[in-house]
């Protein structure tokens, strides 16, 4: 992988690296630089707050014991995203299914639309974030990945260890159902 290109990759790779061999300080550079994001990622596939903050600190816990394991052969956040994936999906596994929280994003008002333009859109990413919860973890989990976090299909096969194939097969579908749920709630929807 060509951290060159990148600045803050080649940073997070330092970081990762000094982690490896005890550097607190590097540590704690990776944990602010990851901690809310992870939070925000593992908050929509176990869609409960509590369990989130739990798995997110699991996340930066195994990121700090298994930091010498890292090879580089991918981004140094594909690497802890997929720690990520896998823990929140065993949380999952652990627990009954949470009551859906509206996410923060929806609570959100848009400054750059009027009153009734920014109720609407709220509304509708209500119940995006409702039908997103319809989804299986796995589902939910690429689509988050490729729209909220802007990750490639490469990135998310190693993400979440299974061939970019599956990946493909899995946004497909997902896509295609949470439309169809969409249109079943009666809410237009312009996904590509």
């Amino acid at each position: 992988m060509d951290t060159e290109a990148d600045p803050g990759q080649a940073r997070e790779a330092q970081w990762l690296r000094l982690t490896a061999g005890g550097d607190r300080s590097a540590f704690e550079q990776l944990f602010r630089a990851y901690e809310h994001r992870l939070y925000r990622y593992v908050l929509g596939l176990v869609r409960d707050p509590r369990t989130a903050e739990e798995v997110t600190g699991d996340v930066l816990l195994e990121v700090w014991r298994s930091a010498a394991r890292f090879r580089g052969h991918s981004r140094v956040s594909t690497w802890v995203f997929g720690i990520a994936h896998h823990k929140a999906v065993d949380a999952l596994r652990r627990s009954a299914p949470a009551h859906v929280e509206i996410g923060e994003l929806a609570q959100r008002p848009d400054a750059a639309r009027g009153p009734e333009e920014t109720a609407l859109a709220g509304s509708d990413r209500r119940a995006i974030a409702a039908a997103l919860d319809e989804l299986t973890p796995e589902h939910r989990a690429v689509l988050e990945l490729t729209f909220l976090n802007g990750y490639s299909q490469a990135e998310i096969a190693a993400t979440v260890r299974c061939p970019i194939n599956t990946v493909k097969t899995r946004v497909f579908y997902a896509k295609q159902q949470l439309r169809r749920i969409l249109e079943r709630r009666g809410v237009r929807s312009e996904m590509p």
